[in-house]
């Protein structure tokens, strides 16, 4: 399993496990989808390395939490990956933020 889950009433945690977001990661991304609550917060702590599956998958999920009317946001993203997002118009409907400042969200 390259993702852990954490659930709360208005908020979903994805922490993602691995080094990389990849074809293998992709796969559990788009399963993710019906499991966004109001509040989704993508954790990339140890990620590395994300190839093209994995921004697919991503903008996939981006898409889809907009269609929902969800808010997405990243976490623990390195300057490389926010170069990435930002080249793929992401961050526009999943910005990046600190936990810290997203703690009243998922508190609430």
């Amino acid at each position: 399993m390259t993702l852990k889950v954490e659930q709360g009433n208005e908020f979903t945690i994805i922490h993602i496990q691995n080094d990389s977001v990849d074809a293998t990661s992709a796969k559990e991304i788009s399963g993710i989808k019906d499991r966004m609550n109001q509040t989704t917060i993508m954790d990339f702590g140890p990620v590395m390395f994300i190839n093209s599956a994995g921004i697919s998958a991503l903008l996939k999920l981006v898409i889809e939490a907009r269609k929902q009317g969800k808010k997405l946001y990243a976490v623990n993203v390195t300057a490389h990956h926010r170069k990435v997002f930002e080249m793929v118009d992401m961050l526009r409907y999943m910005p990046i933020a600190k936990m810290e400042d997203l703690l009243p969200l998922i508190k609430a």
